[in-house]
Formats: C-alpha cells, sequence, structure tokens
C-alpha cells in the first residue's frame, strides 16, 4: 500500500449551522471507522499562518489565496493504486463541500 494525501480545498464548513455540523462530525467519524488501518491521520488547517515565498521575506497575513484555493485541511491515507485512492476521496462526507486533490507520497529513496 501506497500513501496518499488527499487535500480539502474550499471553504465549505464556514456556513454549515452548528447542527449540520454535528452530521458532517458523525459522516465522517463513520467514514474513519469504515476505512479502518486505510486511514493514517487527517486534520483540519487555520486559515492564517505564515507564507515563505523566499528566505528574506515572511508574510503573516492569511488566508493567502482565493478561498476556492484555500487548503482546509486534509487526510493521509493508505491505498493500493490512485484509482483506489480517488476511490476513497470521492467516498468522502466531505465531498462537495471541499474540492479534494489526491497526491501521492513519493516514497524516501533507501540507501
Amino acid at each position: 500500500m501506497q500513501e496518499y494525501l488527499l487535500i480539502l480545498k474550499g471553504d465549505g464548513m464556514d456556513d454549515l449551522s452548528p447542527d449540520e455540523l454535528q452530521q458532517l462530525l458523525g459522516d465522517y467519524k463513520a467514514w474513519v471507522s469504515k476505512l479502518g488501518d486505510q486511514y493514517v491521520t487527517g486534520q483540519r488547517l487555520q486559515s492564517t499562518g505564515t507564507l515563505v515565498p523566499n528566505k528574506n521575506t515572511v508574510i503573516t497575513d492569511g488566508p493567502f489565496l482565493e478561498s476556492k484555493e484555500i487548503i482546509a485541511g486534509f487526510f493521509l491515507i493508505k491505498a493500493k493504486d490512485q484509482q483506489h485512492a480517488t476511490a476513497i476521496a470521492q467516498s468522502s462526507p466531505h465531498v462537495g463541500l471541499y474540492e479534494i486533490e489526491v497526491r501521492p507520497l513519493v516514497q524516501p529513496l533507501m540507501h
């Protein structure tokens, strides 16, 4: 199995009511349970932080991109191939609230 990063893009949860957030949390917990060992970790990100475009510049405002391009969070999963990882992303309860980009992690070179 290879590891894949599922990158959540957008501001999908910003306009949800407390009841809708609770429903999403329940759906998320059920999804993680169903994935079992294929789910490694995940986390929502704050919209602020720092941007380091070069060695001499640090930008401390945020968000740094248009809202549709904000990275809102991520999941790290294990899948047998890109197609399988994409199917896992499509099964996420976050689909529709966010765009989900599926990226394989490069395997480290062994010495």
